[in-house]
């Protein structure tokens, strides 16, 4: 498999990931459970199954640093919506007095 299809598939995976983290780790935390979640190290080596044939791909050090960057690239953009939809959802209405309205 060449880098440019392992790269989309890391990246896939990564995405695949981010749509059900853990809010309460952080994210060196989060970093360290997908690394091993996606990409064991066998060997001293980070390797990849591949679905489709069901083998083991090598990923080299270039492609895990890429990786690294572009999962903590969008881990902060997540990060960052959710925060702006609770500081929206905090927002309240303006309070209605009944008292007028008692007998």
């Amino acid at each position: 498999m060449d880098n440019k299809k392992l790269w989309l598939k890391i990246s896939g995976s990564i995405n695949y990931y981010l749509q059900y983290y853990s809010k309460r780790l952080s994210n060196e935390e989060l970093w360290i459970d997908y690394i091993e979640y996606a990409l064991p190290e066998e060997d001293g080596v980070h390797t990849y199954l591949d679905k489709q044939t069901l083998q083991r791909v090598v990923v080299d050090d270039e492609i895990i640093e890429k990786a690294k960057s572009a999962f903590k690239e969008r881990l902060e953009k997540k990060r960052a919506k959710e925060e702006l939809i609770v500081k929206e959802e905090k927002v309240l209405a303006k309070v209605i007095d009944f008292s007028k309205y008692r007998k």
